[in-house]
């Protein structure tokens, strides 16, 4: 059971009224809130900081709708007052919002080539989404979609357009700065699809005249036989080869657990 306000500190009230504020939809932050009683009455100050882009109309509308409802919390005992501070997204904290929404989305692995740009008080993203190789169309395009719900959930957007990258594309660049990851991570994952590997281990990728070549160990159940686990070796081969046509040789070294 909460304690009545008058047996509230200020402290706790400001603490109630911060909290409140923050919860409002169109307030994007709040500061310097204080609570002082003054005879039976609370004198309540606050600043709140709502987007740059709003005209004025809507500005005093979230005011108004702040003090009646700050008023209504404390049960009518108070006089509030409000001042605003515009406030908007730089272009650097847009992109990072953005690629941290994309990015949590099942699916994605990841985005880049982020360009924004605000028309008309609103948002225009475009953006390139990774997804894996072997993905079927309509997977990707799902996953496109639910990256779009999750944006627009989030930021005053317009117009998204999202262009859907295979992993092939990733390897492509990663070629060229010298890293791997993306088959990296698809060679570990594939091998734990197959329970009798432990582990994949010491995963060498080289590129010799434009053909890619894989050397890795995988770590077997020590008592399955040499015939199985050369069973397991070319279906995981098989899988890697579906998802990159371009591998040309795969070596499998096999090792017990």
């Amino acid at each position: 059971m909460p304690l009545p306000l008058v047996e509230r500190s200020e402290k706790e009230i400001e603490h109630m009224v911060k909290k409140q504020l923050e919860a409002m939809k169109d307030v994007r932050g709040c500061h310097q809130v204080t609570v002082r009683m003054t005879g039976k009455r609370l004198d309540v100050s606050a600043h709140v900081f709502v987007d740059s882009n709003l005209r004025f109309e809507e500005v005093h509308r979230i005011v108004s709708k702040i003090e009646r409802e700050v008023k209504k919390k404390l049960r009518g005992n108070a006089r509030v007052t409000v001042q605003t501070e515009p406030i908007g997204h730089n272009s650097h904290d847009l992109v990072k919002v953005v690629k941290d929404i994309a990015e949590s989305v099942p699916g994605s692995r990841g985005v880049h080539d982020i360009h924004i740009q605000k028309i008309a008080g609103k948002l225009c993203v475009d953006l390139h989404l990774e997804v894996r190789a072997n993905m079927t169309v309509k997977q990707a395009h799902e996953i496109s979609v639910r990256v779009e719900k999750g944006l627009r959930a989030e930021l005053d957007i317009s117009e998204i357009t999202i262009h859907i990258e295979d992993a092939s594309d990733l390897i492509a660049r990663e070629r060229l700065s010298g890293d791997a990851t993306e088959l990296e991570w698809y060679i570990e994952h594939a091998a734990k699809l197959f329970p009798e590997i432990k582990t994949a281990h010491g995963i060498k990728i080289r590129t010799v005249n434009d053909k890619t070549h894989l050397a890795f160990s995988c770590h077997f159940e020590p008592n399955i036989t040499v015939k199985h686990a050369h069973e397991v070796s070319e279906k995981l081969q098989s899988m890697i080869r579906s998802a990159y046509p371009d591998v040309e040789r795969i070596d499998i070294h096999e090792e017990p657990a």
